[in-house]
């Protein structure tokens, strides 16, 4: 491939021109003979794509070529010849924009005008060569050039001396240099150091000692571009050995890639320094990626990835699971978290982990899941310790109440044995029917304390050691509501029942279940007694849609008043002191948390009256 001369560009303006170079313009130009306003499209569309030049470079280059010493001597001779009256064809010799020389025919007529003057008028054609398939091979080349330009990719040629003999437009323009200059200061943008040009910047230039392809990497130090470049052995025309660089700006690409390290960085030193333990474990039970702190806690070295998983996550219990089968196989499987707790001795001491397993999405599969291992054994014990100073202080509020209640029948029962003694002590004896009095209310009192402590055992006793059956609600209801249909008479309530039929049964004690009712029911009544409107208490039961069944007692009295989330705690009571113990409703909560149920009281009318207790209960599974 012949080597593209660069060329020195001189600027003239018109008046400066030779007048031979001058009158062959205005030949050319089509309709102005003024030299100020050349109408010059003719000649640029003509040798832009003859010569391969710049649309707004023609009419300079054309101006430069022609001043040329062999174009400038036979142009001036045919332009005296015109002159004398002898106008004939004449060559010029150019170069095109690949340094290859093209012969150009100037075809001159004279033209008579309108008002009987007469004008010569030129025209350009290419030259035809001697060698027809020289010709021929000169424009598949200029045209291959001309393809060669365009492309986005960068290409040149390097000779054995290590300079560019050929380099395409995109590649030129971004390193700002021609044929002809070094490879050391195209690549580095230094002066040629004594010796072989090697560099560190430089592509591998070895191909012309293993005669094989080889890629490269290369970061422009004048831009700070960075390119992939393939270098290839190249045989030329003249049969020089070349190295063909064909390069590719991936600057976007290595910028992203160093955004990308610099966030993995990032997530690694966030990871290594949490306290969780993070790991992905893929289908197959294989360790691909964990942070610092779970290879510390198993012991794992840092080897490259994919490795087992410790043994304590794959060991099977007595029911044939692991810890895996647990939590990252079902996550795997349906793409929804899992956990688990499970402990473990570790220098003498017992841990206690927690282990969550999320899925980790990759294509539309589910292929592995991130787990993760929180030391939960200080949590535990911070929660147990928590918990036993909240029974303390439940204790010390049932023996508070206790002592409350208690301390009444008792203060009655030391003054009536007082009354007794001083009896005694005056009188020497005590009539008989005086004590059968006082004993009567010794009893009675006795018979409190009795109820209290009865009451008592009932709201702490273990619930699971009778085991429960299958209960109706409704029955439950029926049941309850005949034994009190004469005291609701009594005190002009009426009952709306809203039951529905078909009624899933629950897991429950019948006995106990009627209580709730009664308990309810009852309290509702002494609610009704401030009331001086109509008096009604409403129950439904329905299955809900999540597989409950609900018993809703709900009366039209005075409401809660903001008092709702006590009337469930033992001894609270509204009713005068010696009418209620308030451990009813306690024992109600106590009776449907045992069962896996909910109760809760709120206000449901306007102005926060009435009271509305709902019960929901889970329905008991078919047999």
């Amino acid at each position: 491939m012949a080597q593209l001369l660069p060329t020195t560009t001189r600027s003239y303006s018109s008046s400066q021109l030779p007048e031979a170079v001058s009158t062959l313009l205005r030949q050319l130009s089509d309709t102005c003979l003024s030299d100020q306003s050349l109408d010059l499209d003719y000649v640029r569309c003509f040798l832009s794509s003859s010569l391969g030049w710049e649309r707004k470079e023609v009419l300079a280059n054309l101006k430069e070529q022609l001043l040329e010493p062999e174009n400038l001597s036979t142009l001036t001779h045919h332009i005296q010849l015109q002159t004398a009256g002898k106008v004939s064809t004449f060559p010029l010799f150019f170069l095109d924009s690949y340094g290859q020389r093209v012969t150009i025919l100037v075809h001159s007529r004279p033209l008579r005008l309108p008002d009987g003057s007469k004008k010569i008028s030129s025209t350009l054609s290419l030259g035809s060569d001697s060698n027809p398939t020289q010709k021929q091979s000169n424009r598949q080349r200029l045209n291959l050039l001309a393809i060669l330009d365009k492309l986005p990719e960068f290409v040149a040629l390097v000779t054995p001396q290590f300079t560019l003999r050929y380099i395409n437009k995109p590649f030129r323009n971004q390193v700002q240099l021609n044929v002809g200059d070094s490879c050391y200061h195209a690549f580095t943008g230094n002066s040629e150091s004594t010796g072989t040009p090697t560099h560190p910047y430089l592509p591998p230039f070895d191909v012309f000692e293993t005669g094989s392809p080889s890629f490269s990497a290369w970061k422009s130090p004048r831009s700070g571009r960075s390119y992939r470049f393939l270098s290839y052995p190249f045989t030329d025309t003249d049969g020089d050995q070349l190295i063909l660089l064909m390069g590719l700006d991936i600057t976007q690409l290595t910028r992203f890639q160093e955004k990308l390290a610099i966030t993995e960085r990032q997530y690694h030193l966030i990871t290594n320094n949490l306290s969780l333990a993070i790991a992905v474990i893929d289908g197959q039970r294989n360790i691909t990626a964990a942070n610092s702190q779970f290879r510390n806690w198993f012991k794992l070295q840092n080897e490259s990835y994919p490795v087992s998983c410790p043994s304590i996550l794959t060991k099977e219990d007595e029911n044939g699971k692991s810890l895996l089968d647990k939590t990252t196989s079902l996550t795997i499987h349906d793409g929804k978290e899992h956990e688990c707790e499970f402990s473990t001795t570790r220098d003498g001491a017992e841990l206690t982990f927690r282990i969550t397993a999320c899925p980790l999405h990759r294509t539309k599969l589910f292929s592995s899941a991130i787990i993760l291992l929180e030391d939960i054994t200080e949590k535990k014990k911070i929660a147990q310790r928590t918990q036993q100073m909240r029974k303390l202080e439940a204790m010390s509020t049932l023996a508070a109440g206790i002592a409350h209640e208690i301390n009444q029948p008792l203060s009655a029962l030391r003054l009536y044995a007082s009354g007794l003694d001083m009896m005694v002590e005056q009188r020497g004896a005590v009539p008989p029917e005086i004590l059968q009095e006082r004993l009567q209310w010794i009893l009675h009192e006795t018979g409190t304390i009795e109820d209290i402590i009865t009451h008592m055992r009932s709201l702490v006793r273990h619930q699971g050691a009778i085991p429960l059956q299958h209960s109706d609600v409704n029955q439950a209801v029926t049941q309850a509501l005949g034994m009190l249909q004469s005291k609701l008479d009594s005190r002009n309530i009426c009952i709306e029942e809203q039951l529905q039929d078909s009624l899933p049964p629950v897991l429950a004690l019948p006995i106990q279940l009627e209580q709730i009712v009664i308990n309810v029911v009852m309290n509702a009544a002494h609610a009704l007694e401030l009331c001086s409107e109509q008096r009604c208490i409403t129950i439904t039961t329905l299955e809900t849609d999540d597989k409950q069944v609900l018993l809703s007692i709900r009366d039209n009295g005075p409401g809660l008043k903001g008092l709702g989330d006590k009337i469930f705690d033992p001894f609270f009571t509204t009713k005068e002191s010696g009418k209620n113990m308030g451990l009813g409703l306690a024992l109600v909560h106590t009776f449907v948390t045992s069962w896996g149920g909910t109760i809760t009281a709120e206000s449901p009318l306007s102005d926060n009256k009435g009271t509305l207790i709902k019960i929901l209960l889970p329905q008991a599974p078919s047999a």
